[in-house]
């Protein structure tokens, strides 16, 4: 890609998530692989520092060990949106499963999204949670009916939804991209990369072990016990949990086979003019649209740029060649802004389900909570403590998502190679609703 092709990029432009620039630094005491060990959590991200930090505190011999630096994925490259969405459609899982049933399962959002909150408060997380209320906009005059199913489904949960007029939506994002939308005041936000720094410390002071940079090669289970390899030795485990959502590698054969990775890639702009972000977004909202290629955006916490997310075909070996159309779909939502520069853009991996679920469970000795269809802040947090529950066998470590099977495609065996394909069908099918 040539230089005037990226014209746009500030004079500092990295292409590392702009949440890392205000990481604080947290110190990891040295460990050593053992022999033998309790309980063996796969990924120091949401997920597995949630899991580790439930069992040390209940006294258990909890290892953490990740192939990168702990948050390396998705925990530090999302939005920082937080909301108690579930993908599917209350209609479509009670025609498929029953009302009970699907009732049962989409309560699994409201409670993930209300136990958040609460643990922020109770862990005194300094992690800029905020309740702003999200936006939806209607990218199509025939979607504004869809988001009033979708806000009517909301308020059996308990959540509160409004649908907003297009001569009103100016109060929640200035922009003329909508044709109105559903505002959900009771939605939030929150400093991913500061929330995950958080969880690494509250992991580490209730005794939980962390190694970073050794990557799981292989886990054997033996039935009484497993055998994983890590880094070339083998560690004996009473418990394997796999907190890695879609960065499962070949190591994990089994869930590997059930998470589609989706491509999100995110910039942030240059410091711009408070006064013109707060125009842009009254009350600092999270947005979204209701295209199957959903863009999503905010203004970031101290209010100066602009953070604009997109499902955008991507080559993670090319990945900075996504950035011209990422671009061109936030110019679209705010045209005014073509001369701003860009000083951040990454991508993260998603981890979708075929169902669209989330899932909890165990197989064999392996333990996992995954698939959050990329509405995990809340639902990692969530189901990681519930799984550390269950693994301590705890009565009321229930869940709306437990007993479910948990679906593949036959031949399917982790290589998402229909994902381009899949995104331009997308991009067609949204030009024509």
């Amino acid at each position: 890609m040539t230089k005037a092709a990226l014209a746009f990029l500030s004079d500092g432009f990295k292409e590392a998530p702009f949440w890392r620039d205000e990481l604080p630094d947290v110190p990891i005491p040295a460990v050593d692989l053992p022999d033998k060990v309790e309980t063996l959590v796969i990924g120091a991200g949401f997920t597995g520092l949630v899991t580790a930090l439930t069992m040390a505190r209940a006294g258990r011999e909890v290892l953490v060990v990740d192939a990168g630096e702990p948050g390396h994925g998705c925990s530090t490259r999302n939005g920082g949106q937080v909301s108690p969405e579930m993908r599917p459609t209350s209609e479509g899982l009670g025609r498929k499963l029953g009302p009970e049933a699907a009732q049962r399962i989409l309560g699994t959002g409201a409670a993930a999204h209300k136990f958040l909150r609460g643990f922020v408060a109770t862990e005194k997380i300094d992690c800029d949670y905020k309740v702003c209320g999200h936006f939806i906009g209607a990218h199509s005059p025939g979607r504004l009916k869809d988001l009033e199913a979708f806000g009517a489904e909301q308020r059996l949960f308990g959540s509160q939804a409004v649908i907003v007029p297009r001569s009103e939506q100016g109060a929640f994002v200035e922009s003329d991209d909508f044709h109105g939308g559903l505002a959900l005041p009771d939605w939030s936000s929150i400093h991913p990369g500061r929330y995950h720094r958080a969880l690494l410390r509250l992991a580490l002071a209730a005794g939980a072990r962390i190694l970073p940079s050794h990557r799981v090669e292989k886990i054997d289970d033996l039935g009484d016990h497993a055998r994983v390899t890590v880094a070339g030795r083998m560690i004996q485990a009473q418990a394997v949990v796999v907190g890695t959502d879609r960065y499962a590698d070949g190591a994990l054969p089994w869930l590997r086979r059930r998470i589609v990775s989706v491509a999100s890639y995110v910039l942030t702009t240059e410091p711009m003019d408070p006064a013109l972000v707060a125009r842009l977004y009254p009350g600092a909202r999270m947005v979204y649209d209701t295209r199957k290629n959903v863009s999503y955006h905010r203004p970031t916490p101290d209010g100066q740029r602009i953070l604009f997310g997109t499902v955008v075909p991507l080559q993670e070996a090319h990945a900075l060649e996504s950035l011209p159309m990422a671009r061109a779909n936030m110019l679209r939502v705010f045209p005014d802004l073509v001369d701003v520069k860009i000083s951040h853009a990454w991508y993260g991996m998603v981890g979708a389900t075929f169902d669209h679920l989330p899932h909890i469970g165990s197989h064999g000795r392996i333990h996992y909570a995954t698939g959050y269809n990329g509405t995990g802040i809340a639902m990692s947090t969530y189901l990681g403590t519930m799984l550390g529950r269950k693994l301590m066998r705890a009565p009321d470590a229930v869940t709306g998502l437990d007993g479910r099977s948990f679906p593949t495609m036959p031949f399917y065996t982790g290589n998402a190679w229909f994902r381009t394909p899949l995104l331009y069908l997308h991009q067609l099918q949204d030009a024509m609703r």
